[in-house]
Protein backbone atom coordinates (compact mmCIF):
# COMPACT_ATOMS: atom_id res chain seq x y z
CA UNK A 1 0.00 0.00 0.00
CA UNK A 2 2.87 2.08 0.63
CA UNK A 3 3.47 1.97 -2.86
CA UNK A 4 0.21 2.60 -4.25
CA UNK A 5 -0.16 5.97 -2.00
CA UNK A 6 2.68 7.34 -3.71
CA UNK A 7 1.48 6.21 -7.19
CA UNK A 8 -2.05 7.11 -6.38
CA UNK A 9 -1.22 10.83 -5.55
CA UNK A 10 1.08 11.58 -8.34
CA UNK A 11 -2.09 10.94 -10.39
CA UNK A 12 -3.17 14.55 -9.23
CA UNK A 13 -0.04 16.00 -10.93
CA UNK A 14 -1.90 15.31 -14.60
CA UNK A 15 -5.15 16.81 -14.51
CA UNK A 16 -3.40 20.32 -14.84
CA UNK A 17 -3.92 23.48 -13.42
CA UNK A 18 -6.87 24.01 -15.24
CA UNK A 19 -8.78 21.72 -12.90
CA UNK A 20 -6.42 22.41 -10.23
CA UNK A 21 -9.79 23.65 -7.39
CA UNK A 22 -11.61 20.78 -8.04
CA UNK A 23 -8.72 18.59 -7.02
CA UNK A 24 -8.23 20.62 -4.02
CA UNK A 25 -11.50 20.43 -3.27
CA UNK A 26 -11.64 16.42 -3.66
CA UNK A 27 -8.41 15.82 -2.76
CA UNK A 28 -9.07 17.06 1.10
CA UNK A 29 -12.07 15.52 1.40
CA UNK A 30 -12.21 12.50 4.40
CA UNK A 31 -14.96 10.25 4.36
CA UNK A 32 -17.56 10.40 7.04
CA UNK A 33 -17.70 6.78 7.39
CA UNK A 34 -13.76 6.49 8.02
CA UNK A 35 -13.83 9.70 10.45
CA UNK A 36 -16.57 7.62 12.95
CA UNK A 37 -14.93 4.09 12.78
CA UNK A 38 -11.51 5.88 13.71
CA UNK A 39 -12.94 7.97 16.09
CA UNK A 40 -14.89 5.09 17.96
CA UNK A 41 -11.52 2.27 17.57
CA UNK A 42 -9.17 5.47 18.40
CA UNK A 43 -7.14 3.73 15.70
CA UNK A 44 -5.12 6.87 14.74
CA UNK A 45 -3.35 6.63 17.84
CA UNK A 46 -3.06 2.77 17.95
CA UNK A 47 -1.86 2.20 14.26
CA UNK A 48 0.71 5.29 14.85
CA UNK A 49 1.82 4.27 17.90
CA UNK A 50 2.56 0.41 17.30
CA UNK A 51 5.94 -0.94 17.57
CA UNK A 52 7.28 -3.45 15.32
CA UNK A 53 7.27 -6.46 17.59
CA UNK A 54 3.80 -5.27 17.97
CA UNK A 55 2.90 -5.42 14.73
CA UNK A 56 4.45 -8.87 14.01
CA UNK A 57 2.63 -10.08 17.30
CA UNK A 58 -0.61 -9.07 16.04
CA UNK A 59 -0.23 -10.19 12.49
CA UNK A 60 1.35 -13.53 13.75
CA UNK A 61 -2.07 -13.97 15.53
CA UNK A 62 -3.93 -13.50 12.27
CA UNK A 63 -1.52 -15.29 10.07
CA UNK A 64 -1.62 -18.00 12.66
CA UNK A 65 -5.94 -18.54 12.28
CA UNK A 66 -4.73 -19.66 8.42
CA UNK A 67 -1.70 -22.02 9.58
CA UNK A 68 -3.30 -24.09 11.85
CA UNK A 69 -6.56 -24.66 9.77
CA UNK A 70 -4.26 -25.60 6.77
CA UNK A 71 -1.97 -27.56 9.45
CA UNK A 72 -5.24 -29.67 11.25
CA UNK A 73 -5.80 -31.14 7.91
CA UNK A 74 -5.00 -33.73 5.92
CA UNK A 75 -4.05 -33.90 2.03
CA UNK A 76 -7.10 -33.31 -0.14
CA UNK A 77 -9.50 -32.07 2.53
CA UNK A 78 -11.79 -29.16 2.24
CA UNK A 79 -11.05 -26.46 4.15
CA UNK A 80 -12.89 -23.29 5.13
CA UNK A 81 -10.36 -20.43 7.04
CA UNK A 82 -12.20 -17.50 8.67
CA UNK A 83 -10.70 -14.12 8.95
CA UNK A 84 -12.24 -11.33 11.00
CA UNK A 85 -11.93 -7.62 9.58
CA UNK A 86 -9.21 -6.71 12.37
CA UNK A 87 -7.19 -10.12 11.08
CA UNK A 88 -7.57 -8.10 7.36
CA UNK A 89 -6.46 -4.89 9.39
CA UNK A 90 -3.25 -6.66 11.56
CA UNK A 91 -2.43 -8.26 8.00
CA UNK A 92 -2.50 -4.97 5.97
CA UNK A 93 -0.54 -3.31 8.90
CA UNK A 94 2.08 -6.04 8.57
CA UNK A 95 2.45 -5.43 4.58
CA UNK A 96 3.05 -1.67 5.34
CA UNK A 97 5.59 -2.49 7.90
CA UNK A 98 7.47 -4.70 5.65
CA UNK A 99 8.53 -2.25 2.95
CA UNK A 100 10.37 -0.35 5.41
CA UNK A 101 13.91 -0.87 7.13
CA UNK A 102 12.65 -0.30 10.91
CA UNK A 103 9.91 -2.55 10.55
CA UNK A 104 7.31 -0.26 11.34
CA UNK A 105 4.84 1.98 9.66
CA UNK A 106 5.97 4.55 7.27
CA UNK A 107 6.04 7.86 8.82
CA UNK A 108 3.05 9.77 8.12
CA UNK A 109 0.66 6.56 7.40
CA UNK A 110 -1.66 7.06 10.48
CA UNK A 111 -5.28 5.50 11.06
CA UNK A 112 -4.96 2.32 9.24
CA UNK A 113 -8.33 0.94 9.05
CA UNK A 114 -9.50 -2.32 7.51
CA UNK A 115 -13.49 -3.58 7.79
CA UNK A 116 -15.85 -5.02 5.80
CA UNK A 117 -18.92 -4.06 4.37
CA UNK A 118 -21.66 -3.91 1.63
CA UNK A 119 -19.84 -7.46 0.31
CA UNK A 120 -16.61 -5.46 -0.21
CA UNK A 121 -13.14 -4.77 1.46
CA UNK A 122 -12.61 -1.38 2.94
CA UNK A 123 -9.28 -0.03 3.38
CA UNK A 124 -8.32 3.54 4.69
CA UNK A 125 -5.03 5.43 6.30
CA UNK A 126 -4.49 9.11 6.28
CA UNK A 127 -1.29 10.25 4.76
CA UNK A 128 0.46 13.03 6.02
CA UNK A 129 2.74 13.76 2.49
CA UNK A 130 5.13 16.06 4.02
CA UNK A 131 6.20 13.21 6.75
CA UNK A 132 5.90 10.34 4.24
CA UNK A 133 8.23 12.51 1.81
CA UNK A 134 10.70 12.43 4.39
CA UNK A 135 10.97 9.90 5.67
CA UNK A 136 12.26 8.14 2.67
CA UNK A 137 15.81 7.96 1.25
CA UNK A 138 17.08 10.19 -1.47
CA UNK A 139 15.84 8.78 -4.53
CA UNK A 140 13.36 6.88 -3.24
CA UNK A 141 9.57 7.34 -3.89
CA UNK A 142 8.49 9.10 -1.16
CA UNK A 143 11.50 11.21 -1.23
CA UNK A 144 9.82 12.24 -4.60
CA UNK A 145 6.79 13.20 -2.87
CA UNK A 146 8.76 16.69 -1.92
CA UNK A 147 8.20 17.26 -5.75
CA UNK A 148 4.35 16.93 -5.37
CA UNK A 149 3.88 19.05 -2.70
CA UNK A 150 6.05 21.58 -3.81
CA UNK A 151 3.84 22.08 -6.92
CA UNK A 152 0.49 21.23 -4.58
CA UNK A 153 1.50 23.66 -1.38
CA UNK A 154 -2.19 23.01 -0.48
CA UNK A 155 -1.87 19.66 0.18
CA UNK A 156 1.57 20.18 2.25
CA UNK A 157 1.41 19.27 6.14
CA UNK A 158 -1.96 18.26 5.39
CA UNK A 159 -3.42 14.72 5.79
CA UNK A 160 -4.62 12.97 3.00
CA UNK A 161 -7.23 10.24 2.58
CA UNK A 162 -6.31 6.79 0.81
CA UNK A 163 -8.11 4.44 -0.02
CA UNK A 164 -8.71 0.69 -1.41
CA UNK A 165 -12.20 -0.75 -1.78
CA UNK A 166 -12.78 -3.64 -3.71
CA UNK A 167 -14.28 -7.39 -3.43
CA UNK A 168 -11.52 -10.18 -3.74
CA UNK A 169 -11.95 -12.64 -6.03
CA UNK A 170 -9.56 -16.01 -6.76
CA UNK A 171 -7.55 -15.96 -10.00
CA UNK A 172 -5.09 -18.55 -11.02
CA UNK A 173 -5.19 -20.30 -7.23
CA UNK A 174 -4.59 -16.96 -5.76
CA UNK A 175 -6.74 -14.06 -3.67
CA UNK A 176 -6.91 -11.32 -5.81
CA UNK A 177 -9.36 -7.46 -6.03
CA UNK A 178 -11.67 -7.71 -8.52
CA UNK A 179 -10.94 -5.10 -11.28
CA UNK A 180 -13.70 -2.50 -10.36
CA UNK A 181 -11.51 -2.33 -7.34
CA UNK A 182 -11.46 1.96 -6.65
CA UNK A 183 -8.62 3.55 -5.26
CA UNK A 184 -9.91 6.68 -3.75
CA UNK A 185 -7.70 9.53 -3.31
CA UNK A 186 -9.58 12.03 -0.77
CA UNK A 187 -12.82 12.20 -2.74
CA UNK A 188 -11.24 10.95 -6.42
CA UNK A 189 -11.97 7.80 -7.51
CA UNK A 190 -9.66 5.41 -9.73
CA UNK A 191 -10.39 1.83 -10.74
CA UNK A 192 -7.33 -0.41 -11.18
CA UNK A 193 -7.22 0.00 -15.27
CA UNK A 194 -7.56 3.69 -14.99
CA UNK A 195 -4.85 4.38 -12.35
CA UNK A 196 -2.59 1.95 -14.59
CA UNK A 197 -3.19 3.85 -17.76
CA UNK A 198 -2.91 7.15 -16.12
CA UNK A 199 0.51 5.90 -14.60
CA UNK A 200 1.68 3.64 -17.55
CA UNK A 201 1.87 0.41 -15.60
CA UNK A 202 -0.07 -2.82 -16.11
CA UNK A 203 -3.00 -3.57 -13.59
CA UNK A 204 -0.81 -6.48 -12.39
CA UNK A 205 1.77 -4.25 -11.22
CA UNK A 206 -1.38 -2.36 -9.53
CA UNK A 207 -2.80 -5.84 -7.69
CA UNK A 208 0.96 -6.64 -6.53
CA UNK A 209 0.63 -3.45 -4.74
CA UNK A 210 -2.72 -4.01 -3.12
CA UNK A 211 -2.51 -7.91 -2.50
CA UNK A 212 -3.33 -9.08 0.76
CA UNK A 213 -1.06 -12.22 0.68
CA UNK A 214 -3.33 -14.62 1.70
CA UNK A 215 -2.03 -17.84 -0.51
CA UNK A 216 -0.09 -20.38 1.06
CA UNK A 217 2.15 -23.08 -0.44
CA UNK A 218 0.49 -25.99 0.76
CA UNK A 219 -3.13 -23.85 0.28
CA UNK A 220 -5.17 -24.47 -3.31
CA UNK A 221 -7.62 -21.51 -2.66
CA UNK A 222 -10.99 -22.55 -4.17
CA UNK A 223 -13.63 -19.68 -3.32
CA UNK A 224 -13.48 -16.39 -1.04
CA UNK A 225 -16.90 -15.00 0.41
CA UNK A 226 -17.49 -12.24 2.41
CA UNK A 227 -20.08 -12.26 5.09
CA UNK A 228 -20.97 -10.33 8.06
CA UNK A 229 -17.65 -8.59 9.10
CA UNK A 230 -15.99 -11.46 8.28
CA UNK A 231 -14.03 -13.23 5.37
CA UNK A 232 -14.17 -16.96 4.11
CA UNK A 233 -11.74 -18.19 2.47
CA UNK A 234 -12.73 -21.64 1.24
CA UNK A 235 -9.90 -24.64 -0.43
CA UNK A 236 -8.18 -27.55 0.03
CA UNK A 237 -4.55 -28.86 1.59
CA UNK A 238 -2.40 -29.61 -1.00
Amino acid sequence: MSKIIFKSLAVILIVGVGGLYYVWQEAIKVPDDYIKETADNKLKTQTSALQSSQINAQAAVSKQKIITTIEQAQAGQKIDIKLSDRDLNNLVIAKLATSQPNKQIPSGVKGVKTNIKDGKIHIGALVNLAQLAASGAPGSQTSALTKLTDKLTFLKDRDVFIGIVGKPIVEGGKVKFSEDTEIKVGGMNFTISQLADTLGVSPDKIQQMIDLQLQQKNFKIDQVNIGNKGLSIKGAKK
